[in-house]
């Protein structure tokens, strides 16, 4: 079974970059841990076909909050919309794979793009403040148990916003 989720970096990250699990760069979470029996390529054919439409997400850090059923502590990301519209794109393609997220509180209609806060962390001092301006240029599929290993997480494919 692939473990997943989609995520946009705040800086460059290397294709194929592994990390622990609780050391993840900062990014806005586009679709949380998930799991499917589709194999990867499926899921990042569907990827790329919810956000091929879209460039350059440009966004603002918003309000501090706690997300999701576990209470992640985050920083909501505001935007124009577009990253909820690409994201509904992506659950609708992704049903047809049989995806099962994790937090279906993350999902549809109730998602909310948010950069979680990091517990000890020397990128970005583990956070991104009120008012930052971000450009999300690039989308990334993450195997969060790369070799059944879910302690380490890996970049298994990661494609430009033109």
């Amino acid at each position: 079974m692939l473990r997943f989720a989609v995520v946009a970096f705040l800086d460059d990250v290397a294709l194929e970059a592994e990390f622990d699990a609780d050391e993840v760069p900062l990014h806005v979470s586009l679709l949380g841990a998930a799991s499917t029996e589709a194999d990867l390529d499926q899921v990042v054919s569907a990827v790329e076909a919810a956000y091929s439409s879209h460039g350059v997400f440009v966004a603002r850090g918003g309000d501090d909050e706690l997300v999701g059923a576990d209470e992640i502590e985050a920083t909501l990301v505001d935007d124009d919309g577009d990253l909820a519209d690409a994201h509904l794109a992506l659950v609708v393609d992704l049903r047809d794979l049989g995806v099962r997220v994790d937090d279906p509180s993350l999902v549809a209609r109730r998602y909310r793009p948010f950069v979680a806060v990091a517990a000890e962390s020397d990128d970005r001092a583990g956070r991104i403040e009120r008012g930052e301006r971000l450009e999300l240029r690039a989308v990334a599929v993450l195997d969060l148990a790369p070799d059944g290993d879910p302690d380490r997480v890996c970049v298994v494919d990661q494609f430009p916003l033109l």
